[in-house]
């Protein structure tokens, strides 16, 4: 059903179009004051959100630049525990003199170098054998190729051989 913007609706009678604020000069000024108290609150209000939206951002920058203040003064803090580190161990590696350990060793703790007849010489081999694990050169012989197979049993014999 179409609505005529000229008829009561549900009715056959017209809308009667009268106005009163336009000929009443109190209202329609009263009128045009209400509306423009409307858009003056909507301009506050904006202006309102403006400068809480701006307020927001000064406020994370002034925290953000907090915080970098303070990180800064913590990796000062930091380099400075650092160094300082750095320095006691060059101090302490300068202090250690061997003659003052020596000389302690021998008064305090009464200890001395051993006779010929208290040394006992023990023999190091010169290079380190890793066992393997009998799985791992089975996982080894099938990752590898027939030729790295033969040099690798090569070369566990002349390690044996040695």
């Amino acid at each position: 059903m179409l609505e005529d913007k000229n008829y009561i609706n549900g009715t056959a009678a017209r809308k009667l179009v009268y106005d009163v604020y336009e000929e009443n000069a109190v209202l329609n000024a009263k009128k045009k004051q209400r509306n423009n108290n409307k858009v003056k609150r909507k301009i506050v209000l904006c202006l309102l959100l403006v400068f809480a939206m701006g307020s927001l951002a000064m406020y994370r920058y002034s925290r953000i630049t907090e915080m970098n203040y303070e990180i800064d003064k913590q990796l000062k803090a930091y380099n400075e525990l650092k160094n300082e580190n750095i320095r006691i161990k060059v101090e302490i590696e300068n202090s250690i003199d061997i003659q003052k350990i020596k000389e302690f060793a021998e008064k305090e703790l009464g200890m001395h170098k051993p006779d010929k007849h208290q040394i006992t010489y023990v023999r190091v081999p010169q290079t380190d054998l890793t066992i393997v694990s009998e799985a791992a050169k089975e996982e080894e012989m099938k990752n590898a190729g027939i030729f790295s197979v033969i040099i690798n049993k090569v070369n566990l014999l002349a390690n044996l051989l040695y």
